[in-house]
């Protein structure tokens, strides 16, 4: 696959998403992994230090993850984006073009107490692209 998008958490679901993805992205493709922070409101209780402290996090596991990876034939982006959680995914995965998107089926994420089924469900139930899930 050309272009592929990684939901990245730092969870061990993400994690072995991630490995699944770099197994099926073409060696002149794009892997894309992205780490979204909710933004602070009473909905999902997360207020403005503890976003700033989410953010701060995320940005960190983004730049271990691809310090860790190294290079490889195909490009690496890591993004750090700010919102929901699935319709950022959604969205960005759509407006690069992509050809996948690659999700952990399960777990519990690093950045914060937020269940990963219940944002693979909604990825899966919303997106325009295929997405596959991984356990």
């Amino acid at each position: 696959m050309k272009k592929i998008l990684v939901g990245f958490d730092g969870s061990e679901g993400s994690e072995n998403a991630l490995n699944k993805a770099m197994m099926l992205v073409d060696e002149d493709g794009e892997l894309i992994i992205l780490s979204v922070v909710p933004l602070p409101s009473e909905k999902n209780l997360v207020d403005q230090k503890t976003y700033e402290l989410m953010k701060q996090k995320a940005n960190n596991l983004i730049d271990s993850v691809l310090q860790d990876i190294g290079s490889h034939g195909y490009t690496v982006t890591g993004m750090v984006e700010e919102g929901d959680i699935a319709a950022k995914i959604i969205d960005i995965a759509s407006n690069l073009n992509c050809d996948v998107i690659v999700l952990g089926s399960k777990g519990a994420s690093e950045l914060g107490t937020y269940p990963i089924g219940s944002i693979a469900n909604k990825v899966v139930q919303y997106a325009h692209k295929p997405v596959m899930l991984v356990r």
